[in-house]
């Protein structure tokens, strides 16, 4: 059985190909044998990894005040922390660190 990273290389490695070869999809599938719908399934998980930033951590900048009320904290992966109620600076910094 072959790992996942190989068979993500090969995958996506049939994805580079196909950019290059200014064909359509269906017919880059028939002329490499593979199925149009598991080369779709890698086309999404493949853009998927070129969206993503190339480090996950970000820059916090605060302002003056040592109290935010009401915050969002939005996570690389799309994932929301919601605040109601002020939040001190040190425990957003606890958070992310």
């Amino acid at each position: 059985m072959e790992s996942k990273v190989v068979v993500q290389q090969q995958m996506f490695g049939y994805i580079e190909q196909w950019q290059q070869s200014g064909q359509s999809q269906k017919a880059f599938c028939r002329q490499v044998n593979l199925s149009y719908h598991i080369f779709h399934y890698w086309y999404k998980r493949y853009r998927m990894t070129e969206s993503k930033p190339a480090s996950s951590f970000i820059k916090l900048g605060v302002s003056a005040a040592s109290v935010i009320s009401h915050t969002e904290l939005v996570l690389p992966d799309g994932k929301r922390l919601l605040f109601h109620h002020p939040v001190s600076i040190d425990y957003l910094k606890a958070l992310i660190s």
